[in-house]
């Protein structure tokens, strides 16, 4: 990103230190209150386990006062997004989002991925109006659903990619996301929450060739929080809705395994059959959000799509 001389009044935009994190981890949690009404984040990390990631790049507004926002832009090869972007609750409508935003873009653009995008809340005019500046375009709806989990475990061949080598486990889901849509690539997912130790990935079939990959945060410290199984990304290969069924009875298993009450996912509804299994599987829709994409265009979400993810 090559930064733009601010302004006269304008906020500064450049990389969050260490020693940003603290005010930014609060500024989040007070801009997400005040739009939703309530925080419900409790004893979840977002800002440091995406500071932390190495496919993800965290920016921030300084001023004389100090940070005014932050973005975080992820990642998965060919495919990025933007978020959370939050700001002072304070300085709303003043310019500091436009700007944040419009650096966090740039990003995507001079990285090269070909397909853009950014999930926000159904019910804001105001954000989508921000993002439609900048040529993203709300699609379908977003189901951020979850279900509780069951005493008894699904009973499903499954392998912990804690314990396969890196290097095939990486190549293997790398092979199945590319199938989704090319050029998809989730390894800087898997190398977040194995590094950090803050969730599990989670395969289904033969290790060194699974036939669905899920990356799952799990509990406090982690985006999950406590009593939570958050499952980030998973996928299987277009049109497998038996793989995908097993997926998902995997990620359930696991979550009973490590005393979760609850497994969190997010699937596009225009994933149809995705979205149908999952409602099939006892899930209900918590927060109903949308994507909005750069170019205005399907990507990976259409019927053939098993996939579950979270822009978030």
């Amino acid at each position: 990103m090559v930064p733009r001389t601010p302004r006269r009044g304008e906020p500064e935009i450049r990389p969050l230190g260490e020693q940003d994190l603290d005010a930014a981890d609060r500024i989040q949690r007070r801009a997400f209150a005040a739009l939703v009404g309530g925080d419900d984040q409790r004893d979840a990390e977002i800002v440091r386990t995406r500071w932390a990631a190495g496919h993800v790049v965290a920016l921030g507004a300084f001023a004389d006062t100090g940070l005014q926002g932050s973005v975080f832009v992820t990642r998965w090869g060919s495919v990025g997004f933007v978020g959370p972007l939050s700001v002072e609750p304070e300085l709303w409508d003043r310019g500091v989002g436009s700007r944040l935003f419009g650096a966090a873009d740039g990003v995507l653009r001079e990285g090269g991925v070909t397909h853009r995008g950014l999930f926000t809340f159904a019910h804001s005019p105001r954000h989508h109006r921000l993002y439609q500046r900048f040529g993203y375009w709300p699609r379908f709806l977003t189901a951020l659903m979850s279900r509780p989990v069951p005493a008894a475990r699904p009973a499903v061949d499954s392998t912990y990619g804690s314990a396969v080598d890196r290097e095939v486990l990486t190549a293997a889901a790398a092979r199945l996301a590319g199938a989704v849509y090319p050029g998809l690539d989730l390894g800087g997912e898997i190398a977040g929450v194995l590094d950090q130790k803050i969730g599990e990935v989670v395969l289904v079939g033969p290790a060194a060739a699974p036939t669905g990959v899920a990356v799952v945060h799990d509990g406090p410290g982690s985006e999950a929080g406590s009593g939570v199984a958050y499952v980030k990304v998973g996928l299987v290969r277009p049109g497998a809705r038996a793989d995908f069924a097993a997926l998902v009875d995997a990620c359930l298993a696991h979550a009973a395994a490590i005393g979760a009450q609850r497994l969190v996912v997010g699937v596009n509804t225009a994933r149809h059959r995705a979205y149908r299994l999952l409602v099939a599987k006892g899930f209900a829709t918590d927060v109903p959000g949308v994507t909005m994409h750069a170019p205005n265009e399907p990507g990976y979400d259409h019927e053939d799509a098993f996939v579950i993810d979270d822009w978030r």
